[in-house]
This record gives structure tokens, sequence and C-alpha cells, in this order.
């Protein structure tokens, strides 16, 4: 059988009636009335102040009011009450004025009753208004259903916080009518609120709260005399005292109640989690807008949203750390693929010895590290050493060369973007400092960082948050900064290429890296393991460094410090025979297709006139490597027709870069060579 969709009364003995009327003749009559026909009199009253009390001691299932009554006040505002407290109410009256009928009207009764009436129209009455009354309450109970799948149905939506509340807005503004409302959304890390202000029937506005905050910050004289003219209705979770004088005193609450003209407000809180929680407040024009029935709705339907809220949070929360350890992962996964210049910090020299203290007194703090030192003294490999000596070693080191990227991305690469913040921003992205959050941020090159750049770095030491590029929203971090250089930044200060501000902000603790050439009696113990590693790698056995090599090395003056010393001694592990001491040669180069020994010029033979006398001294050596290299790279041009981009091209042959093998060819003088070789352009 289906089920009927009317509600069912329950029995008139059920029906609890309160009689408030000041005419005893009356009032009697309505009694006699009532109990003939069942109902129970819950009492009589003449006068608001003993309707009160009444309904005090017991509630009422259904009031029969007059107008009129003894005392100051009426029975309209007694209805008031009766509206609040959910209790339906008919009007006895033979009062006609029309102003007085609007009022009445306005109150929402379930009926009313004309003075003089009849006992069966006091009975229809009354059965239509407990029929109504039962309607309505069924009809608000499947409303409120409604709009509770329809709260959590938006807040599960996959879309940006801003858009899914304000549908969330749009859906409350039948059952909690507002002009003006900020939801604030407050954790550990960060403070947001969302204002949304009705501009029209079904427009609104979003309001961003930090023009708000420069308002409030620029113009304290002028909110000094607003008045926050503004009635509160709150939880009973909040101090009430407390509450009313913080949001009297509260800059932004006197600038909505002076620019919005707002009078009435209801608050709401909504706590997630001791550290994480949603405060609603509603904002109107109309004094008086909000009753206890708006904030009772609002408390019904916390627990549902507090759940759909919870769970959309750690969904987010999850989705954040998968895609953090995702982008962990893949940097990592690149920084897999460089190939370092040494893996460890070799030497005991003096100088060395003075780093490592100043490393180990470092690491354990916080402290901005400054690392100053020549290209190729392994500035990078100390930046590392600090880091994993440090509390956030478990964390990742992420490092970014200021000089390798261009002047337009670097603040997008340090700080991310927002979609659509320029031309090719498809989509939001973040930036080397948020991927870095709880490790540490290597800044390489610093000296190469442009000036409009070195100011908003400067913030993000000072302020400790960031702002992505086209977005308006401040990011707090925790991020420890190692910055490295091989300019003399004093001298770039001077010269104003580099803000003084930030050097010393950079500067806390600076280190500096001796050059190779002030630790000499490092350089047997790093030769030494650099040629057991590069041994390793190419699968040969390792039998020592010819004596005559090493004292080369120690006189050799390194002005590409220890990065030239691992090149050189990489070289001559190539050549060496696997069964005597290294010594410094000639490569003997191979051709690229066929894997076959390239033609070998006479007086290289070893037979005849020409035999090639054994390299003097180091340099000897850098000169015979560089002629090496410039044939090589000519022989393969010629390969190509002078191409060196594009498929079969000379770097794809190389397997270089093109900018590499064009720098290459710029160092070895070679651009110029095939311009005189070739009248026709090189073809990139």
């Amino acid at each position: 059988m289906q089920k009927s969709l009317h509600p069912v009364l329950p029995s008139t003995a059920d029906c609890q009636i309160l009689i408030v009327e000041d005419e005893f003749v009356i009032a009697n009559d309505l009694s006699l009335i009532l109990s003939l026909a069942g109902y129970s009199i819950l009492g009589v009253a003449d006068s608001v102040a003993e309707a009160r009390d009444l309904m005090a001691q017991h509630r009422p299932d259904m009031v029969l009011l007059d107008i009129y009554l003894k005392g100051k006040e009426t029975g309209i505002d007694l209805a008031k009450e009766l509206e609040e407290a959910t209790i339906p109410f008919i009007f006895i009256s033979a009062n006609d004025n029309r102003s007085i009928l609007e009022q009445v009207k306005a109150t929402q009764p379930c009926g009313y009753l004309v003075k003089p009436f009849r006992e069966k129209d006091v009975l229809t009455a009354l059965e239509i208004g407990r029929y109504r009354h039962a309607h309505s309450a069924e009809l608000k109970l499947r409303e409120e259903k409604a709009l509770q799948i329809a709260l959590t149905d938006v807040l599960s939506e996959k879309d940006s916080w801003e858009n899914k509340l304000l549908r969330a807005a749009m859906f409350l503004q039948p059952h909690i009518p507002f002009d003006y409302l900020t939801i604030r959304h407050r954790k550990a890390a960060s403070d947001r609120t969302y204002s949304y202000y009705r501009v029209g029937f079904e427009e609104y506005q979003l309001i961003d709260q930090t023009e708000f905050g420069q308002l409030t910050k620029t113009a304290p004289e002028q909110l000094a005399q607003l008045q926050a003219g503004i009635t509160f209705v709150k939880s009973d979770r909040y101090n009430h005292d407390a509450f009313d004088q913080l949001a009297r005193q509260h800059p932004f609450v006197q600038l909505l109640a002076g620019a919005f003209r707002l009078q009435s407000a209801l608050v709401m809180p909504l706590t997630i989690r001791p550290s994480e929680s949603f405060t609603i407040s509603f904002f109107s024009r109309q004094p008086d807008q909000y009753l206890g029935r708006h904030l009772a709705l609002l408390e019904r339907l916390e627990q549902p949203m507090l759940l759909t809220l919870g769970r959309i949070l750690a969904f987010e929360e999850v989705a954040r750390l998968s895609e953090q350890l995702r982008r962990e992962n893949s940097y990592l996964q690149e920084e897999v693929k460089t190939i370092a210049n040494f893996e460890e910090i070799i030497g005991t020299s003096q100088h060395l010895l003075r780093v490592f203290n100043q490393v180990s007194q470092v690491a354990p703090t916080d402290t901005t590290v400054l690392i100053l030192g020549e290209s190729g003294t392994g500035k990078e490999l100390f930046a590392r050493a600090i880091h994993n000596l440090s509390a956030r070693k478990d964390k990742i080191l992420v490092k970014i060369n200021c000089a390798a990227l261009p002047a337009t991305l670097i603040e997008s690469e340090l700080f991310g973007h927002e979609k659509g913040a320029f031309t090719g921003a498809l989509d939001r992205r973040i930036g080397k400092f948020e991927l870095a959050k709880g490790g540490t941020i290597f800044l390489d090159e610093i000296g190469e960082m442009p000036l409009e750049l070195q100011a908003k770095l400067l913030r993000v030491l000072q302020e400790k948050e960031i702002e992505r590029v086209g977005g308006n929203t401040p990011i707090k971090t925790d991020v420890r900064v190692i910055a490295a250089t091989n300019r003399q930044l004093e001298k770039e200060v001077a010269d104003g290429r580099f803000r003084m501000d930030l050097y010393f902000r950079l500067s806390t603790f600076p280190i500096h890296l001796p050059p190779l050439r002030d630790r000499k009696s490092d350089i047997p113990l790093l030769a030494t393991f650099f040629a057991q590693k590069s041994a390793r790698k190419l699968g040969k056995p390792f039998n020592g460094i010819n004596d005559r090599v090493l004292g080369e090395l120690l006189h050799y003056g390194w002005p590409g410090n220890i990065r030239e010393l691992e090149n050189v001694i990489e070289q001559a592990v190539i050549l060496n025979n696997g069964h005597s001491p290294l010594e410094l040669g000639r490569p003997l180069v191979n051709t690229l297709f066929s894997g076959n020994p390239a033609p070998v010029a006479p007086e290289e033979t070893g037979t005849g006139r020409g035999t090639v006398l054994p390299p003097k001294d180091l340099l000897d050596v850098k000169q015979i490597q560089q002629e090496t290299e410039r044939e090589y790279i000519l022989r393969v041009l010629k390969q190509t027709n002078g191409r060196v981009r594009g498929s079969g091209g000379a770097a794809e042959l190389l397997n270089l870069k093109p900018t590499t093998l064009e720098y290459r060819m710029e160092k070895l003088g070679i651009r110029k060579t095939l311009t005189v070789q070739n009248p026709n352009p090189v073809s990139h």
C-alpha cells in the first residue's frame, strides 16, 4: 500500500491549547468549546506576561491569541516569539484595521478567527490550523534535507573554494537571507576569508579581503569614527561578552557597518579539528533580521557540514601530499640523472678543515648560509653537506641555478604561478620554495639574479612567505636558504648590481671555499679518488699514478679547480692501458659511426721521422686536448655539411645539446673557420 503524503494529526486529547484572551466571557466560551471537543486546555492568560509564564512551564501545541490584551504588549508581540519558537497560533479578534491586519499577516499565523464566532468556526479553524502547521513542519524538514544534500554536493565538486562557497551561499540565501557573507577558513599555517556581497537578486560579487586589510591599515582615523552598530546573533559556544567587545572594536566590522550599512549579523563557528575551523558570518541591512530559528537551522546543519568539510579537506590533504611526493620523486629522479662533479669531500688541508668546522657549527641551525668560492670548488657539495647534517635532512634539498634560467622565468621557477598569470600559464604551478617545504633550497649563482627579483627574495627571507606570480594570497614558507656565488658580492653591491640589504641578509653566515691552488696537499688524495672512480666506471684496473704526473699536478695553477682536475684524471684513465700507472698523453679519437680508430697522421704512427714526444707539462696537455677536440668537431661538422641542429646534425651525432656544441665551437674558434671554408651560413 502506498504511503500517504498527508501528515497524520495527533488526537485532540494529545493537543494542549493555551488561550490568551483578556475578556473573561470569550475565554470561558473557548475553554468550554475546546473541552467538549476533547482538547486539553493548558491554561488561560489575559496578558503577554502571564502567557510567557505558562509557556515556561509547559510548551503548548497551539495558541489561540487575541490582539489587544492587558498591559502594554499586544498579541502581535507575543506572536513574534511564538513564530521564533515554532509554536503554531491562531488570532482571535474583531479588529479590521488594515495596518493591524498587515502586522498580523507578517507573523504568519495558522489562522484568523473573527469575533463573534460560532462553535463550528472555532473547531474548523483549529483543525485547519493544526493541519497547516503539521504540513509546514513536514515541508520544512524536506526542504532542510534537500538543502543539506545540495550543500554536500556543491562542496564536494572539483572547483575552487571561491566558487564552491559562493554556490553554497546561494543555496543558503532563501533560508538565511544576507546582503554580505564572509566564510573564514583558519588553520595552523594560513587564514583565508572569502567574502560575498549581494549586488542583485541573483548576483553576487566576490570581495577580495586583502583590499579591506589595506584599507584598515591606511585609514585608521576614518575607521575610528565609524560606529559598529551591528546586532549579532551567535552560537552559545561563544563567550558573548568577549565576542561583542571584539566584534565592535574590530576594524573590519566597523568597516562593514559604515561602508555597507549593515545592521544585523549571524555568526556560526564550525570546528573541523582543534587546528582548523570555518566561521560563517551572515550580515544584513535589516535590523533584527536574524532570529533564533536561523541559528537553529545552522546548528542542525552543523554535523552534516562538518562531516562533508572534514572529508573534503582530508581528500585535499591526501591529494596535496601525493602531489608533493610526486613532485619530489620527479625532482629526485632528475637529480639522479645529473652527473655530480664528485660524491665526497676529499682532503685534509688546514683550509678545508676550517671549512669543515664552520659547516658543523652552522648545519644544526636554520641560519641562512652564503657559500663563496671560485667555480669548481664544490659549493653544491658543501650545500648538501649542510643539509644532510641539519634537522631537515629527512626532507628534500631543492637546487636552482639562477644563472641557467632566463630572467623572465626565474620568478615563476622560484615562487610558482597561477593559471593565466602570463601567456603560456595554462595551469597553476608551484615553485621551488613550495616544493622545498620543510627542507632546504640551494640558490646557486645567486649573484646572477636580476635586481627586481632580489627585492622579492628579500621579502621571502624577512616575512617567511611567498606569492605566486599572478596570485594575491601570501603563502607561508618553512624553508632553509643556502646561497652560493663565485662573484665578489661586495663589489657587485658597490657597482649597484646587487642589493645591499639582500647581501647582508644572505651573508648571515658566510663560508669561503678555498681554491685548489691553496690546498695543494689535497691534490694527490683528490687525483687518486677521481682515478679510482673513473676506473670503476670504465671497468679498468687502477695501478696508481705516475710520480712525475703527480708532480705536474702539484705545480699546475688549476683555474678550473676541482672540476678541472676531475676532467684531466678521467681523460688519463681513458688513455691508460690498464697495466701501468696513469700518464698524461694525447687521446686517439674514434670515428662516430664505424667505431674504428680515426686516421692517424704519419708523424703520430711512432714509426719514421715523426715519432711524437710526450707532453712537456700540464699546459701542453691542455693544448693537445683542445686541438684534438677541435679536429674532432670539425670532422663531424664536415660529415653534416656544417649543420649543427636537427635530425642528423652534428649535435645529435656527438650526443650533445645544440647550445653546448655551439658554445664549444665559439670557444675553439670553429665558427670562424667554417665561415672561411664555406661561404654559405651554417644551418642551425
